[in-house]
Parts: C-alpha cells; sequence; structure tokens
C-alpha cells in the first residue's frame, strides 16, 4: 500500500470531495469505519482507490486481481465526473455534485505502468513511455 503522505502515489482531486463523497469512495474501497458501498456497474467488489480525509488526493492501494486502471475509469465516469445522462442522474440523486478533475502520475504494478490522470483522461503506460499493459486508451 502507498503511503497516504506520498504525493507520487496520489492524484489530485480539484474541487476536492466534499464529506459525502469522500464517505462514498471510501465505502467503494472498503475502507475504515465507513459502511461498504455497491454502486451499479462498479468492476470489482473492492475499490483499489481510497480518498484522503481532507477529499484533496486519491491514493491507490494495490490488491492482487484488482486493476486500478479499471477502477479509475469507472470513478470518472460514474462517481467523480460523469457526462452521460444516466451517470449524472445517479450522482444527483445521492447528492453527489459530479465535475471533479483529476491530477497526477502513479506508478502500478511494482513500477512497472504509469496511470496518468489529466482531467477526465485516463491513461495507462508502460514505466519505459512505451504502452503498457492496457495500451495508452483513454477514457
Amino acid at each position: 500500500m502507498s503511503h497516504p503522505d506520498d504525493r507520487s502515489q496520489a492524484l489530485r482531486v480539484q474541487p476536492p470531495l466534499g464529506p459525502e463523497e469522500v464517505e462514498l469512495l471510501a465505502g467503494l474501497a472498503g475502507a475504515g469505519r465507513v459502511v461498504r458501498r455497491l454502486w451499479p456497474g462498479q468492476p470489482g467488489p473492492r475499490s483499489p482507490w481510497v480518498p484522503c480525509a481532507r477529499g484533496c488526493c486519491l491514493v491507490v492501494e494495490e490488491r492482487v486481481g484488482v486493476d486500478p486502471v479499471t477502477w479509475m475509469r469507472f470513478l470518472v465516469k460514474e462517481v467523480l465526473a460523469p457526462e452521460a445522462r444516466e451517470a449524472r442522474a445517479r450522482t444527483e440523486r445521492v447528492g453527489l455534485p459530479g465535475g471533479h478533475r483529476l491530477e497526477g502520475r502513479v506508478l502500478l504494478s511494482g513500477g512497472q505502468r504509469v496511470l496518468a490522470v489529466t482531467g477526465r483522461q485516463v491513461r495507462v503506460r508502460g514505466a519505459e513511455g512505451g504502452d503498457g499493459a492496457g495500451g495508452s486508451r483513454s477514457s
């Protein structure tokens, strides 16, 4: 697991997440005292992305069999910055504002891949600069 104060392993969130969003994302990750949440279409039982208490960043907890890239694409499209009508309606029903932008790069798979997020764009590359597993597809 990455240390929460290691900003090289965190993605910045703007504007910061509100308390309800921090609680929801922590619940999707099964983190802390928060009740585990389920969200329609989520890619697995637990997200590897854990929000900091202030809501200004997301830190990845690498887990066996869990793809942080797939989860990040899901979180951007469905929770943090939904654009599709159905996804926006879901977030509005639970009182989430959406409209977040993410920025940063995180080393994954023991340093073999780099996840880069800019706004709503999620890309993954090999740490050497070439395409890694998953190519350089964006969402």
